[in-house]
């Protein structure tokens, strides 16, 4: 159940990065989000394929788009300084999450 836990929610934040990221609308600031786009779509490529087959896609596809509604709530309410600040701080959680879900030991 942590585990599962870990794992989807490092999915949804993940998939804010992502989003969110695509909604900054400000040349200067989209560059300045570049290294947790990149880690996000690394990592989260790698967590969603253990997640899907360990638990279910189903289960996967409701962590990642439960990102996107939430990265467009932000970049409708904030400004784009802010969107990266909210950006910066999802992927930082996530990794810390990540961290704890790779800690898990695998089950043959």
């Amino acid at each position: 159940m942590e585990e599962a836990f870990a794992y989807l929610a490092t999915l949804a934040l993940f998939s804010f990065v992502l989003v969110g990221a695509a909604l900054i609308r400000h040349e200067m600031l989209l560059i300045a989000s570049i290294p947790p786009v990149f880690v996000a779509m690394i990592t989260g490529f790698v967590m969603m394929l253990y997640a899907e087959d360990r638990f279910g896609l189903l289960s996967t596809g409701a962590a990642l788009l439960l990102g996107a509604p939430a990265a467009w709530w932000c970049s409708r309410r904030f400004t784009n300084r802010h969107l990266l600040i909210c950006v910066y701080l999802a992927w930082a959680v996530s990794m810390v999450l990540a961290l704890i879900a790779f800690s898990f030991p695998d089950q043959a």
